[in-house]
């Protein structure tokens, strides 16, 4: 996991409090979108990302409340998946396009310690 951040902070340069939160808020999102099974096999073919989540402090309020809103107007669609994650990186100081920036690199490390498969159902679970 530690290779992810790492990645993160230099390529989208943020800083390690912005690329841990950013991670975790998409590995929420994931645990949110994701069928129970699926998710339960990402943790286990995801070295650290059980530790991750287990270590973040819980969401906030606002990110609670936006993804709330969010899937009640928007549903498990885009708008809906995006509304909490939006919350949580601008409560990081994170930028829309640097926020942006995290999915293809989460996915890209997921590709290499999970396969294909689990892709798919990443992204499926991410489609914002």
């Amino acid at each position: 996991m530690e290779e992810l951040l790492d990645r993160l902070m230099t390529e989208l340069r943020v800083n390690a409090r912005q690329a841990r939160g950013g991670l975790v808020a998409l590995l929420r999102a994931g645990k949110q979108n994701m069928r129970r099974a699926d998710f339960d096999q990402f943790l286990n073919d995801i070295p650290g990302a059980d530790d991750l989540l287990r270590e973040a402090p819980p969401p906030s309020t606002l990110s609670s409340l936006a993804g709330g809103l969010g899937t009640m107007l928007g549903g498990q669609r885009s708008p809906g998946r995006w509304a909490g994650l939006a919350a949580s990186f601008t409560e990081l100081g994170i930028d829309l396009e640097t926020a942006k920036g995290f999915r293809p690199i989460v996915v890209d490390y997921v590709k290499h310690h999970g396969g294909e498969e689990l892709v798919d159902k990443l992204q499926t679970a991410l489609k914002i």
